[in-house]
């Protein structure tokens, strides 16, 4: 399985944001193989799945408390970083169903295998998106998926929600996001 660059190179701007010394000692902490490759990973890429799982669980070993609460964040960060000022209007004047099928449907963009749908929606009231086909289930990488999903939500004007999660690493049998408001 391969992942965009696009994803690997928010990770990296996740640690610039913190400043030279988080750059160190991210870099220091890596793996040989990607020390190189994290800071100039090119967004028209294909990179090793792994590469991903790697930089965000040392990313937040490093820089958080090793609990992975920062993949959560490097989502939040990915959200702001991709949606540009005419997605954002986009995302205010549709509901968040709509939202989310959307980013559903980028899944394709950003991974080449596995397969993200919505798999129940009742409008206004709960959306359920699953992840299916990942031969990798990473929890860093659902911590990641929902911290996107989350700030895309408050993005589009939604605060009364709430998103529940079960991960396939974490031993669930399914990787699933379940948003409802309240």
């Amino acid at each position: 399985m391969r992942v965009s660059g696009i994803v690997l190179r928010s990770r990296w701007l996740f640690v610039r944001e913190r400043g030279k010394q988080a750059e160190a000692q991210v870099l220091a902490a890596l793996p040989e193989e990607l020390r190189e490759i994290l800071p100039a990973a090119l967004e028209t890429r294909w990179y090793p799945f792994e590469f991903l799982t790697i930089a965000t669980e040392t990313i937040d070993r490093v820089l958080g408390t090793g609990d992975l609460a920062l993949a959560y964040e490097m989502g939040r960060f990915n959200c702001d970083r991709s949606l540009t000022t005419v997605v954002r209007l986009v995302f205010k004047f549709g509901n968040v169903g709509w939202l989310l099928d959307r980013a559903a449907k980028a899944w394709d963009t950003q991974y080449d295998e596995g397969d993200m749908r919505v798999v129940h929606k009742v409008v206004g009231e709960e959306v359920v998106l699953e992840l299916h086909g990942h031969p990798s289930p990473s929890r860093a990488q659902c911590l990641g998926i929902k911290g996107w999903m989350v700030r895309a939500a408050e993005v589009s004007g939604e605060d009364r929600f709430t998103c529940d999660e079960l991960c396939r690493a974490a031993g669930d049998a399914v990787c699933r996001w379940t948003f409802r408001w309240r």
